[in-house]
C-alpha cells in the first residue's frame, strides 16, 4: 500500500534533489537547448516580451529561460527570476550578471511581491507544484490587467519515452515508488487538464500549443546512467534498495522499451511539450 502523500516533506526532498543535480542538469541539459530545452526560445518568443517589460521567471531553475529573456530587455525593464532551489540560483546568477536582474530564493505557492508583472514565465515547473491552483490564483494576483502568463509542460508518457521507456517497468516491479498522489512530470500531458486549471484560476484568453522535438543519446548505456542520476536521482535509492535482481529486470525491460528508438545514429526520443498562454 502507498504512503500517504505528503506536500511538504515532498517538497523538502525536491528542494535537496535539485540541489544535488542542478549542475548536470544545466551543463547537460538546460543551457545547451537539450530535448526539451529547446522549447526556450518558443516560450519566450510567446511571451510577446517589450524591452520595458516587469518579468517574472517562476522555478527558474538555473536560468535558461531567463538567460533569453535578458536578450530582449533594456535598461528600463527588469527580471525576477524564483526558484526552490539555492544551488540552481547560484548558477543563474553566475551565469546572468545583469543590473536589472535578481534572483530569490522563494516557493511558488508562497509568491511575495509588491510589484506587478507585465509577464510571468514558467518551464517545466507547475506539473510540480503541490497545489497547482494556488499558484496559478498567486500568479493571477501579481499579473498587470492583460499580463501574460506562459507556461510549458511536458505532453503524456507515450509522447515522451525518455521518461516512460524507464519509470514504466520501475512502477511495474515497484508499484509504491512514490506515494500517491505525488506530483508526476506527464501531470499536465493532456491539454485539457492543463486548460481547466488555468480557467479554475481565472485566466482568460488560453491557447495551448503543442511542440514536437527530440532528444539523442549514444547508447542505452548512456541513456540509463543520464536518467538515473539525475531525472529517477530521488527515487534511485529507494529503486537500488530492492536489489540487483529488481535493477536488472528494470534496465531489461526498459532496454527493450528503448529498443524502438534506436537508429544508426544512436536512441533518438521523441519529445512532446505543451505551451500554454493566457491573459489575466
Amino acid at each position: 500500500m502507498n504512503p500517504n502523500f505528503d506536500p511538504i516533506q515532498y517538497k523538502i526532498n525536491s528542494k535537496a534533489n535539485w540541489n544535488i543535480v542542478a549542475f548536470d542538469y544545466h551543463n547537460n541539459w538546460a543551457d545547451r537547448h537539450q530535448g526539451p530545452f529547446k522549447s526556450t526560445r518558443e516560450i519566450v518568443n510567446i511571451a510577446g516580451i517589450n524591452p520595458h517589460d516587469k518579468i517574472l521567471d517562476l522555478a527558474c531553475g538555473t536560468g535558461a529561460v531567463s538567460k533569453e529573456i535578458m536578450q530582449h530587455l533594456d535598461d528600463d525593464g527588469f527580471l525576477i527570476g524564483i526558484d526552490l532551489s539555492r544551488t540552481a540560483l547560484s548558477i543563474a546568477k553566475k551565469s546572468i550578471q545583469n543590473t536589472n536582474v535578481e534572483f530569490f530564493e522563494m516557493d511558488a505557492e508562497y509568491l511575495s511581491f509588491n510589484i506587478f508583472f507585465d509577464k510571468v514565465l514558467c518551464q517545466y515547473g507547475l506539473m510540480f507544484f503541490p497545489d497547482v491552483e494556488k499558484v496559478l490564483k498567486s500568479i493571477n494576483k501579481i499579473l498587470k490587467k492583460d499580463g501574460r502568463l506562459v507556461i510549458a509542460v511536458h505532453g503524456l508518457p507515450k509522447d515522451v519515452p525518455y521518461f516512460s521507456c524507464i519509470m514504466n517497468p520501475v512502477l511495474k516491479f515497484i508499484p509504491d515508488i512514490r506515494p500517491e498522489g505525488t506530483p508526476t512530470v506527464h501531470r499536465f500531458g493532456d491539454p485539457n487538464d492543463l486548460n481547466n486549471e488555468l480557467v479554475k484560476a481565472c485566466f482568460s484568453n488560453i491557447s495551448i500549443k503543442k511542440f514536437n522535438f527530440c532528444y539523442e543519446v549514444d547508447t542505452f548505456e548512456e541513456y540509463w546512467q543520464d536518467y538515473m542520476h539525475s531525472t529517477a536521482n530521488s527515487i534511485r535509492p529507494k529503486i537500488e534498495s530492492y536489489g540487483n535482481e529488481v535493477v536488472s529486470r528494470i534496465k531489461a525491460e526498459a532496454k527493450q522499451n528503448a529498443f524502438k528508438y534506436e537508429t544508426n545514429r544512436g536512441i533518438i526520443f521523441p519529445w512532446s511539450v505543451l505551451i500554454a498562454s493566457a491573459s489575466k
